[in-house]
């Protein structure tokens, strides 16, 4: 007993002249995809700046000299537009002891102070970020030996220790040197919590 065969009579249905990838087709796809991926870039946010929150550097700055006995300086009276946005206590480089404190300037700069005691040439040359040495600043009644970095971007002052009851400065600018005078003028001791 034989099965008879069953013949389709029914043609194939035509490929879609559009899936032929025919030149024109293509060019449509690629400038659809590109409006596409334009329109996503132009609802995507970007941020220019990240803003980061105040912290109180003088109550950090008071609970590390209650901690440590080591005296510390802060900037006062600077002003609006100086906002503490670092403030710890931590070993640095080469283990050095330091209080570091970082500060946005009202041109929206940053500056960076770190005070060390027992401090080595390694930690001053990570402290200016390499920066050469470029002479001496006043600023007031002090004397800071001045670094310039490799780049030219950034400035740094450093007030070495007079004694061992006391620590060495170094502040680093990305900002104007004006605005690191400024703020170097302003340092002064710490009062000790009450």
């Amino acid at each position: 007993m034989t099965v008879p065969e069953t013949v389709s009579t029914t043609d194939a249905p035509r490929p879609s002249r559009y899936s032929m990838g025919s030149l024109p087709n293509m060019l449509r796809s690629l400038l659809f995809i590109g409006l596409l991926v334009a329109a996503l870039v132009a609802l995507v946010p970007r941020i220019d700046k990240v803003d980061r929150p105040a912290v109180d550097a003088l109550g950090k700055a008071r609970a590390t000299m209650t901690q440590t006995g080591v005296p510390l300086e802060l900037p006062q009276g600077l002003g609006q537009g100086w906002v503490p946005t670092v403030a710890t206590y931590a070993p640095g480089t080469e283990k050095v002891p330091t209080f570091t404190t970082v500060w946005e300037t009202p041109a929206g700069g940053d500056i960076a102070l770190k005070e060390g005691t027992g401090v080595t040439a390694g930690w001053v040359a990570r402290s200016v970020n390499d920066g050469a040495r470029d002479g001496s600043v006043s600023v007031g009644a002090r004397t800071f030996e001045r670094y310039v970095s490799r780049s030219g971007t950034q400035v740094s002052y450093v007030e070495r220790a007079a004694g061992s009851d006391t620590t060495t400065l170094a502040v680093t600018g990305t900002t104007s040197e004006d605005e690191l005078k400024t703020f170097v003028a302003a340092l002064r001791q710490v009062a000790p919590a009450s």
